[in-house]
């Protein structure tokens, strides 16, 4: 998991995919990329980030990814990074995500512990031609930092707030690689289609994300873990609106104060509650008074393999947390009928 992140986190495919003959679909990262005209193979091709533009000369041989997401893109088409962040958070033995394992190999890939803060120099002694982070949210001086060492594709927008559509075209163009990226994407939408379409009781039920813990986390709308269950059919709750409405900073998630979290009650209500168990939960007077709670359609997560998969939304890890989370998302969408 990334550095920054993580403290959230906590309290908080792909060969069939690339295989698939799907209509190519455009992103706003569309318009964020400018290949030079006339160029050989898509090189070089600039990249609009939120600090400026990055210029990849040619096709990137030696990737490395920082961040959550961005291996799980490579991987999908059909890359190896040399290096990636090791995962803290719901890891498999090996230091990976769980949809990670089969494509992971050690001998190929080192794992750099991002925990605390990126480490400059084992990033740089990996000679890495491209450093792809379009979703992590360092700063400024960070992003130079790796710009001196390779080009690096930082987030285009707000931080921790890129897309996953936009994620997935980005580094396909960063690697020369678009039309597969845009079939990814479009596998990923016809996937949650079609998860919608079996799954009618999602429809128009409303919807908070929330960590519960020793502070208490409200996911905002432009938070990939919400767009994701919103392309499923659920639509934000009253409250989670109106704290997007004051969430001047844009941030990807809001504290809220426990007297104040009936605000952001919803049909159901998808609560992180890892560290407790749901019968502790419910034994808290506060949590127990939520309508969600009441009626059985709170879906409360304790797993980390599966929260992170929720959290770091992926092509690749969509498909996997998908099977994992979609009979207790029905199990609360019925409760709350």
């Amino acid at each position: 998991m990334s550095w920054s992140r993580t403290r959230i986190a906590v309290l908080g495919v792909a060969t069939v995919l690339v295989a698939t003959t799907l209509a190519a679909c455009g992103t706003d990262a569309d318009e964020q990329a400018t290949p030079a005209s006339g160029a050989s193979a898509g090189f070089p091709v600039t990249l609009k980030n939120t600090f400026g533009d990055t210029t990849i000369e040619k096709k990137p041989e030696r990737i490395v990814t920082l961040g959550w997401n961005a291996q799980d893109v490579v991987y999908a088409l059909g890359e190896t990074p040399v290096g990636m962040p090791k995962v803290t958070y719901g890891p498999t033995p090996a230091g990976t995500t769980a949809w990670d394992t089969e494509h992971f190999d050690p001998a190929k890939t080192t794992l750099l512990d991002t925990i605390d803060s990126i480490p400059f120099e084992k990033v740089a002694a990996l000679r890495p031609d491209v450093i792809l982070a379009p979703y992590e949210g360092f700063d400024k001086a960070t992003y130079t930092k790796l710009s001196e060492i390779a080009p690096t594709v930082a987030y285009p927008g707000a931080a921790w707030q890129t897309t996953w559509q936009d994620q997935t075209t980005l580094i396909g163009k960063a690697l020369g690689k678009s039309a597969e990226a845009d079939k990814l994407v479009r596998g990923i939408k016809d996937l949650t289609a079609k998860a919608a379409a079996e799954h009618p009781e999602f429809k128009g039920k409303t919807l908070s994300i929330v960590s519960y813990g020793a502070d208490d986390y409200v996911y905002m709308p432009g938070d990939p873990r919400v767009q994701i269950l919103n392309e499923l059919g659920f639509v934000n709750s009253p409250g989670v609106d109106a704290l997007e409405a004051k969430n001047a900073k844009k941030e990807f998630a809001v504290t809220i104060s426990k007297e104040n979290l009936t605000d952001v009650d919803a049909d159901v209500v998808v609560g992180y509650i890892d560290g407790s168990t749901p019968e502790k939960f419910a034994a808290d007077p506060v949590y127990a008074s939520l309508g969600a709670v009441k009626k059985g359609s709170a879906y409360l997560m304790t797993d980390q393999q599966v929260i992170s998969g929720m959290s770091a939304v992926s092509v690749l890890s969509v498909p996997w947390v998908l099977n994992k989370i979609l009979p207790g998302l029905s199990k609360a969408a019925q409760a709350a009928s």
